[in-house]
């Protein structure tokens, strides 16, 4: 991660929350609302293009370890068997005062929050029956995995005054327009 605590800085906002959660489609919502004061970086993930899901920049373990070493991701981790990154370029809005909104695991924000001035972190909560309808709905896994997903959703909670929890059990409409008023909330100028 870049260290950009000499510069002014717009915040980096970290959307966590368990898959099935709506993340993608509350931070379609708010791109389509928002964009361009809001940057929504593309994330690079080890997934095929074609796998379904977000739009991202597919590449391979290799290449992403790559750019890994050559220092080319503000943030990167690894999760449920794959690579995640945001390319530091990607966060250039941030220097010029602009908001940066993107998708992360629970497990970098503290880092993020060292590296970065201004963060906010936007947890997206279900209620674990609506999150087990949603994944069984998916059919991307069984039902052990499911529970296991559930498990660890139920298990940790994310915490901090930089945290606003949205709790996305409504229709997306309802969801969206939640997420983007604690955006504009959160980044105000104080």
């Amino acid at each position: 991660m870049t260290d950009q605590s000499t510069s002014p800085a717009g915040v980096l906002c970290l959307v966590v929350g368990p898959s099935g959660a709506g993340k993608d489609t509350l931070l379609d919502g708010a791109r389509s609302r928002l964009a361009p004061t809001f940057s929504f970086p593309t994330r690079v993930i080890t997934r095929p293009i074609d796998a379904g899901g977000e739009a991202h920049e597919a590449v391979t373990e290799a290449c992403f370890d790559a750019l890994e070493r050559d220092g080319a991701f503000a943030l990167a981790w690894r999760a449920h068997g794959l690579c995640y990154g945001v390319r530091a370029s990607s966060l250039d809005h941030l220097r010029t005062g602009g908001n940066v909104v993107v998708n992360v695991s629970r497990g970098i924000i503290d880092a993020a929050r060292v590296s970065y001035p201004r963060v906010h972190v936007f947890s997206i909560r279900v209620p674990e029956a609506e999150l087990r309808q949603r994944l069984l709905s998916r059919q991307r896994e069984d039902r052990d995995a499911i529970e296991a997903r559930i498990a660890r959703a139920t298990a940790f909670r994310v915490a901090g005054k930089d945290v606003t929890e949205i709790v996305n059990d409504q229709d997306p409409d309802t969801g969206i327009g939640r997420f983007v008023a604690a955006l504009r909330s959160a980044t105000a100028t104080p």
